[in-house]
């Protein structure tokens, strides 16, 4: 075998060797690496944090007809939940308070809204732009200018099509166990029945409540998303109680709030 197919072993002298450049951090120096590390720290607890927690709110309240939002305080925050505390939603000329708001992000549920008005209510929005519903409000806290008043307790979904347009389907299991005032002089005790959301036509079926007189009835609604006060209501049944007497009812949905 000749010197040609003899394998060779190839190694750098100290003089031989190629120049290296020093790392990153070596040419910062001790006192240039902490500073960079503080600045990474900063920017990624910091400012990628608010700038995050502004895309969320747009991204899922934005979505609403002239809406807009603001709190006052923040409470416990991080890299995927922050606790809003005395959060107002308007929608139109509508007020929404919601005295503890908690947004949290996940795989599964991109999503999760906990709002706290008394009892608790769970909003999860998943990838499919369906926003399921689990728990209750308090509605003399939520709608404080609506003169409502009870505890709301709901299960259930609603669907988009696109973020960009109303819900389009939903199912709701509605209850509100207790006394419930919709309006002044209109009041139900343990309320309970479905909502079936198909475009902006919500049917609630059927309607039952104990008192303070006994109703089971069928409603239904044709929803005016950009002023809801605008939306037109109807419903029908049976008063029972010292017996059976038929009765029926319509109109817009803020007359009964007078507006």
């Amino acid at each position: 075998m000749n010197s040609f197919d003899q394998p060779r072993n190839l190694r750098f002298s100290d003089n031989d060797r190629p120049p290296s450049n020093p790392g990153l951090l070596r040419r910062f120096g001790p006192a240039g690496t902490i500073f960079l590390v503080g600045l990474l720290i900063g920017l990624l607890f910091f400012l990628s944090r608010e700038l995050l927690w502004s895309q969320i709110l747009r991204q899922t309240l934005g979505q609403l007809p002239n809406a807009s939002w603001s709190w006052q305080a923040v409470g416990d925050r991080g890299l995927t939940h922050i606790t809003f505390q005395h959060f107002e939603l308007h929608v139109n000329q509508t007020r929404f308070f919601i005295p503890e708001l908690t947004i949290q992000l996940g795989t599964t549920r991109p999503v999760t809204m906990t709002a706290v008005t008394g009892p608790s209510l769970i909003a999860d929005v998943s990838w499919s732009r369906d926003l399921h519903l689990s728990g209750g409000v308090d509605l003399r806290r939520l709608m404080p200018e609506q003169r409502v008043q009870g505890t709301l307790e709901l299960e259930g979904y609603i669907r988009w099509q696109t973020w960009d347009q109303p819900p389009h389907r939903g199912e709701l299991d509605i209850q509100a166990p207790g006394l419930l005032v919709l309006a002044p002089g209109i009041m139900t005790i343990n309320l309970r029945g479905q909502a079936i959301l198909d475009g902006n036509h919500l049917q609630l079926t059927p309607l039952q409540a104990d008192g303070p007189v006994g109703v089971i009835a069928d409603a239904e609604g044709f929803l005016d998303w950009n002023r809801l006060e605008n939306t037109t209501y109807s419903i029908s049944g049976t008063l029972t109680g010292l017996g059976k007497l038929p009765f029926s009812a319509s109109g817009r949905l803020g007359s009964l709030w007078g507006r």
